[in-house]
């Protein structure tokens, strides 16, 4: 049942392996990597004690020196004093520019293990080990890593491609059930983009993925993966059709913001924007009823919210206007014309907001600033 992908980037280019049950294979592999005899494994403290303490000890085992740092789970955590913090620990343990930082958790362990790679004595080799859904099947490919500030998510940041990524679906057994509904947004975002019947699926087999069945998972992880590497493999830096990656994001985000980060998982807002996308994109694009309902069908299924309308308010557009995609007066969205034929569409920031707030049945401020 193990399967392998490839992220294709020349010199940079590095594999995808699906392992259940791939512990023993982690602990070889990162030993491969510690050339100097160190590794610093970065988590937080729920992942800790389930899983990278065990590959901290399989790794000292081994005759490896390891730092294995924490800092409390969520979102809220993900941000420049945590970083700070971590930067002071890897110092005090003697990192050197072969030390590799193995990122172990979701995506918010991903994204800060990553900057701090990327960043610390001007970059350090780092290694993928996503333990969430969402993390396995998006944001430990392609190399964004970042962290948040208090006026929105990841505007500062950088691409650090990873040395290789190691997706374990057995880790997945230990997550909430709310958690697996989160993840599987992004999934559902990715067939949007290319794959109508992963969709489908998705939409066929929600139980089962809800419930870390890995048999199911593996029908579904690979093919989400597999699409998101394509994408980075063709533009690694976000200069053209990566930006279809987004589709849902330009929302989301501002969903996301607007709570500070709190109550709100980040698939949840995805699914959110993605659900407040497909009427734009009826509107706009022509998008078909039967394909809105398709991709509607995944996200139904998958029981992920829907009252995006319900949740619009002047204060969410407003987090509109900070979004790291935008192009001076203009948003930069991704709409769909079809499943798998997305396009990103650049609209003045007062339109784009009308557009919202009248599809929403609200008044929000339409003011650019």
């Amino acid at each position: 049942m193990n399967y392998d992908l490839s992220v294709d980037l020349g010199e940079r280019s590095y594999p995808i392996f699906f392992r259940p049950h791939g512990q023993d294979e982690l602990a070889e592999r990162v030993l491969g990597e510690a050339k100097t005899g160190k590794v610093i494994i970065i988590t937080d403290k729920n992942v800790g004690p389930l899983y990278a303490q065990g590959l901290a000890d399989s790794l000292r085992n081994r005759g490896l020196r390891v730092a294995l740092l924490d800092f409390p789970a969520g979102e809220p955590h993900k941000n420049l004093d945590t970083v700070r913090r971590i930067y002071e620990r890897c110092l005090q343990f003697g990192v050197d520019r072969e030390t590799p930082i193995v990122g172990f958790g979701g995506g918010v362990v991903g994204d800060l293990a990553g900057f701090v790679a990327a960043t610390l004595l001007r970059g350090l080799p780092f290694i993928q080990v996503p333990t969430t859904i969402l993390s396995q099947v998006d944001s430990s490919v392609g190399g964004k890593v970042g962290v948040n500030l208090a006026e929105g998510k990841n505007l500062i940041g950088a691409f650090h491609q990873p040395k290789w990524v190691l997706i374990d679906p057995q880790c997945l057994a230990t997550l909430g059930i709310d958690e697996r509904r989160a993840g599987l947004a992004e999934a559902v975002k990715h067939g949007a983009l290319a794959d109508a019947d992963l969709l489908d699926e998705i939409a066929q087999n929600a139980d089962a993925l809800l419930n870390a069945d890995v048999d199911s998972l593996m029908k579904v992880l690979p093919r989400a993966v597999a699409i998101k590497a394509e994408v980075v493999s063709q533009d690694e830096e976000e200069r053209g059709v990566r930006a279809t990656l987004n589709l849902g994001h330009t929302l989301g985000h501002a969903f996301e913001a607007d709570c500070g980060y709190r109550g709100l998982r980040h698939g949840e807002a995805v699914a959110l924007g993605l659900r407040a996308i497909l009427q734009i994109s009826r509107s706009r694009m022509g998008l078909s009823l039967r394909a809105e309902e398709r991709i509607s069908a995944a996200l139904d299924a998958l029981d992920l919210p829907s009252s995006w309308a319900e949740r619009m308010r002047p204060s969410v557009l407003d987090r509109v206007d900070l979004d790291k995609k935008n192009l001076g007066t203009s948003v930069r969205v991704v709409l769909l014309r079809d499943i798998g034929d997305p396009v990103v569409v650049a609209m003045p920031r007062d339109e784009f907001k009308e557009q919202v707030s009248a599809l929403a049945g609200v008044k929000c401020s339409s003011e650019v600033v």
